[in-house]
């Protein structure tokens, strides 16, 4: 079994450049059969994932949601396992993976538009903070700071969406603030879209959020960031197993904190479809030495 990890240098502000010479120090101590292998740009970590050999191996991502979904992408449909060290400026999916007491969880796995995801799929404002957080990157936004300055600059900018959409077999349409549909918990740097969300059941949680004024806007941020949203009368949630949605015209998808644009979205659950190697005492360690 080797240990395989992938580390995004750039996430987190380069904090997963100096989590990998850890990494480095403590697989010698524990004298690890390991690889360390750097990216140098997008669907780089894909690449990497995909031509590592063999099957059980373990395959880390070392970075943000954004690189952990490229590592999925490059693991899923392989025998390998996925193990995530949390660099980046999110880390929302390992907000709920760290919750999980077994080290070695078969979850389940989203698929939107050919493309595999382990979170949460969005469209309406809260998609557009997430395409606009790598605007507040580039200004250099304090770290922690970065989806609080999102959400006020997206704030001006947003326009609702007329969305034609489908939850299971139930058709409606709306003009919605969010759609988001949910694997795991959190999402924008510890926002509690789905409190109650579960990696194994086999369906997403999903969330509809009907279109409401701009000045409240900021009271619904803040019932989402402690999870308690669900009193609103606004917010209408269900359990589904195949999401469709489509608009005429372009609309932005968070996809795992990465972004889609597209028309037309179908999104399906493949139950248990991915091995976890959720050894928290390794990771710690790896996330200490930084």
């Amino acid at each position: 079994m080797k240990h395989v990890f992938i580390v995004n240098p750039v996430s987190g502000r380069g904090k997963a450049l100096k989590v990998s010479l850890g990494i480095k120090k403590i697989c010698e101590e524990e004298k690890l059969d390991y690889e360390i292998h750097y990216t140098n740009g997008p669907k780089d970590a894909t690449k990497i994932a995909k031509k590592v050999k063999g099957s059980k191996n373990i395959i880390y991502s070392v970075g943000g949601d954004g690189t952990l979904n490229e590592v999925l992408n490059g693991v899923i449909g392989t025998k390998n396992m996925l193990a995530v060290i949390p660099a980046g400026s999110g880390n929302d999916f390992y907000r709920t993976l760290s919750k999980m007491d077994d080290e070695m969880p078969l979850i389940d796995v989203g698929k939107v538009n050919g493309k595999y995801f382990l979170n949460v799929v969005s469209i309406g404002i809260d998609a557009e903070v997430a395409k606009n957080a790598e605007v507040m990157k580039k200004l250099k936004v304090p770290t922690s700071q970065i989806y609080n300055a999102s959400i006020v600059y997206t704030f001006f900018k947003y326009k609702f969406k007329d969305i034609e959409f489908s939850v299971d077999n139930t058709r409606s349409k709306n003009k919605c603030t969010i759609l988001t549909i949910c694997n795991g918990k959190m999402y924008g740097g510890g926002y509690k879209i789905a409190p109650e969300a579960l990696l194994s059941d086999g369906y997403f949680d999903v969330y509809i959020v009907d279109k409401i004024s701009k000045p409240t806007l900021p009271f619904l941020l803040g019932k989402l960031k402690k999870g308690t949203h669900e009193s609103l009368k606004e917010v209408h949630k269900s359990k589904a197993t195949k999401i469709k949605f489509k608009c005429d015209y372009d609309l932005v998808c968070n996809v795992d904190g990465e972004i889609i644009i597209d028309r037309k979205f179908n999104i399906k659950i493949l139950p248990k479809s991915l091995l976890i190697y959720n050894n928290k005492k390794l990771i710690n360690r790896f996330m200490k030495e930084v």
